[in-house]
């Protein structure tokens, strides 16, 4: 049991970590004319195909989904998948990446407040402090409390939103993983759901057309689809099936401070005091978050 709360923890924090590289690979896309819908469309197609012929195989030992589990999936495709990257995507587009980052995080708020009733887990103190001080560093990593500047306000609204929405996502892969069914099935049925909600709204043989123009752009949408979405997720819902949602939700907050990071080292932005304390604080609250897991398990032992 312990070494799967440890293996848990560790896709969780390496799903956060290559999240942290997405900023990038949107932008990329962006300067080829792809919009965000159209991303979020595409990376899941490519998520789909690669997924089919493992799911296929494995079709006779496949939980059966009933009703419920049904609903979780529609819901994680349109809402979790769906909103939640389309918003994300383009928030990135209208305001500054870390701005955007740290708004997706408020997911971890919703995550850790709903699990409580739904899958009663313990709402310790250090759980408590852990994301409240993660979500402190990230607003620091930001720069927007020393200087705020003017900032689009759809953008930030879009940023919010999608938050919401990846708890959600959240919320229902940790129930679907409790249920039985396998994170990649969960992501492969998700993900139709998603292509079929985006297909129609985005004009997506545009998109394939921009896609196949050339071997660049064709390399940079499969793997954002692969690296960027297939393998994190397939990461993020391994640890959901091994550690509480809370705890997961916080672990990955390795995401904006691996953003900030690669800012400081692709882009050459400055490293300020308050960017640095940001970051001191959300690996403090890393740390925090994995000695309480420690000790959960010490004590159910």
């Amino acid at each position: 049991m312990r070494s799967q709360e440890h293996a848990g923890a560790l896709a969780a924090l390496s799903a956060g970590v290559i999240w942290g590289f997405l900023g990038p690979f949107v932008r990329s896309c962006e300067d080829l004319g792809v919009t965000t819908m159209q991303m979020t469309c595409l990376r899941y197609i490519v998520v789909v195909a690669v997924l089919a012929p493992l799911v296929w195989k494995r079709r006779a030992t496949a939980v059966r989904m009933s009703l419920k589990p049904a609903l979780l999936v529609a819901a994680m495709g349109t809402v979790g998948i769906a909103a939640n990257s389309t918003l994300y995507f383009q928030s990135m587009t209208m305001i500054p990446l870390s701005a955007s980052t740290v708004l997706q995080y408020l997911a971890p708020f919703v995550v850790v407040a709903l699990s409580v009733p739904l899958f009663r887990e313990r709402l310790g103190i250090v759980k408590a402090a852990s994301v409240v001080a993660a979500f402190a560093g990230c607003v620091l990593c930001t720069g927007i409390v020393s200087g705020p500047g003017s900032m689009d306000m759809t953008g930030i609204a879009l940023g919010a939103a999608s938050g919401f929405c990846f708890a959600e996502y959240t919320l229902c892969s940790k129930e679907l993983a409790r249920s039985g069914h396998r994170p990649t099935e969960v992501l492969f049925y998700s993900g139709i759901v998603c292509i079929a909600c985006l297909a129609p709204l985005c004009d997506l043989p545009s998109a394939v057309s921009v896609t196949l123009s050339s071997a660049w752009s064709a390399a940079l949408v499969v793997a954002l689809g692969l690296a960027m979405t297939l393998l994190p997720f397939a990461l993020f819902n391994y640890a959901l099936d091994r550690v509480e949602a809370g705890k997961v939700s916080i672990i990955t907050f390795a995401e904006p401070l691996t953003a900030t990071a690669l800012g400081l080292m692709l882009y050459g932005e400055a490293l300020t005091a308050e960017a640095a304390m940001g970051m001191a604080m959300i690996v403090a609250a890393l740390v925090a978050i994995n000695r309480c897991a420690r000790k959960d398990e010490k004590d159910s032992n």
